[in-house]
């Protein structure tokens, strides 16, 4: 888009320069023209009254003496002459030198006006150029005209004979028309876009470097990572965005600290009253009393090593490697053969990703569990792409309804009201933790033809 933009506005101030330089000539060609044509009349009255046998005798006398500004001749006849393309500019010129013309000597039939190149100019007849002339001649034709310069040619019948007048227009080479987009200018336009550009991208690069370094510590620290501490680089805003996030991965990394100490104090002190509790309810002689009580402090145990359980898991900090999901999907199915109940699997060889093995092995273990717990038999299907990988764990148990696939990540929450020592409503929750910790997702699905799907996904 900057490079666009450059190359628009490259071609704009260009086009404006022309315009300027076109009104400028413009001008300029007015008055040279009505200037020229002022004098191209004087000297055709001049002619015209001289008598038929003096004008070569004057011809030759204004040669003699040094020349004129105009190339003047009598011929016999006009002379036909390879003319430039008309342009806007010769057109002006024609009009400005032609009004100039009738202005002074009157109404002038006749009256031819062409322009030429310098080296196609023709005189005396139709087979003379000018640059085959000796020196002396072209001395006395015209003022040094340049190559590159266009000549006026105006001829007039006068009685029998072509008044033949040439002269040079100053810096003419507006007449040949302008190309305002010739090859030296795109080449310039092009230089000086490419030029800024190229110190646009250094710039942007040296903006963008720190900005994707911290878009990578972010990603980690969203993956459970520990950042380490970025030093300070980049713009001033920069500087100040990295400082900022340096103070918040710090207060992340404090709270979740705390956190787990507070609640590992918590779970861990809970357990010394229950021992109390339950020791002075087996004192109860009330027997249905007493079951009850007791009924609810071993719910109220199982909660406390539920989440124990679940602080040790999400405080397990293993290093992350690259992990062959594939051997590790078909591992645990073996494992689980043991129950003997069907397990399908549909793996595709040499699926892997980076993350941490006992993490994953934690996680899909406990999926194929729930599986065979609830369906009493479990499909596995692996599959990869480009965009990255999809695991999908199916059973063909009665499966949930929509308010229950939201529910069941709830810490423990269970379709059953009464948890067990195995399962107490916090395995769904650990495993999409532990999906989200390496960057994928975890989805329960309805399965085609009854039952649970559900669906991991980790990227590329």
């Amino acid at each position: 888009m900057l490079f666009v933009g450059i190359l628009i506005a490259q071609v704009f101030g260009t086009w404006l320069w022309i315009s300027q330089l076109k009104a400028s000539e413009h001008n300029r060609l007015i008055e040279v023209s009505q200037t020229m044509g002022s004098r191209i009349g004087q000297t055709v009255q001049f002619f015209k009254k001289l008598p038929d046998q003096y004008r070569h005798i004057v011809l030759d006398q204004l040669r003699d003496m040094g020349g004129t500004r105009f190339f003047v001749s009598v011929n016999e006849q006009h002379i036909a002459l390879q003319t430039i393309p008309q342009t806007e500019f010769s057109q002006l010129v024609r009009e400005q030198m032609s009004s100039s013309i009738v202005a002074q000597m009157g109404q002038a039939r006749g009256l031819d006006i062409q322009f030429v190149d310098f080296d196609d100019l023709k005189i005396l007849s139709g087979s003379n150029l000018m640059v085959d002339l000796p020196p002396k001649w072209k001395r006395f034709a015209l003022m040094e005209p340049s190559d590159s310069s266009p000549v006026a040619v105006v001829q007039l019948p006068v009685a029998n004979e072509w008044i033949y007048l040439a002269a040079v227009i100053p810096e003419g080479h507006m007449l040949n028309g302008v190309t305002w987009l010739n090859t030296e200018r795109l080449l310039s336009i092009g230089l000086v876009s490419l030029t800024v550009l190229l110190l646009t991208l250094l710039l942007v690069r040296w903006v963008v470097r720190p900005l994707r370094l911290l878009a990578r510590q972010a990603e980690a620290i969203g993956k459970g990572r520990n950042p380490r501490h970025m030093r300070e680089q980049g713009s001033s805003e920069m500087i100040a965005t990295i400082r900022a996030f340096n103070a918040m991965v710090g207060r992340i990394q404090k709270f979740m600290g705390d956190r787990e100490r507070l609640f590992a104090a918590i779970s861990h002190d809970l357990k010394t009253p229950l021992t109390r509790a339950r020791l002075r309810a087996e004192m109860i002689s009330d027997t249905d009393q007493k079951e009850a009580l007791i009924g609810d402090l071993e719910n109220l145990e199982t909660m406390v090593k539920g989440s124990l359980q679940m602080m040790k898991d999400d405080a397990i900090h293993e290093n992350t490697q690259r992990i062959d999901l594939s051997q590790l999907l078909l591992d645990l199915a073996s494992k689980n053969q043991i129950y003997g109940l069907p397990i399908e699997l549909d793996i595709q060889p040499g699926l892997a990703v980076d993350g941490r093995n006992m993490a994953l092995q934690r996680m899909f273990s406990n999926l194929m569990d729930n599986a065979l717990t609830y369906g009493r038999a479990v499909t596995v299907v692996a599959k990869g792409n480009p965009q990255g990988m999809v695991i999908r764990i199916m059973d063909p148990g009665p499966g949930l309804n929509d308010a229950d696939k939201a529910r069941v990540f709830e810490p423990y929450y269970r379709l059953t009201q009464k948890p067990s020592g195995d399962h107490v409503g916090l395995g769904l929750g650990i495993a999409r933790s532990i999906a989200n910790l390496h960057g994928g997702e975890l989805e329960l699905k309805d399965r085609a033809g009854g039952g649970l799907m559900v669906e991991v996904y980790f990227p590329s």
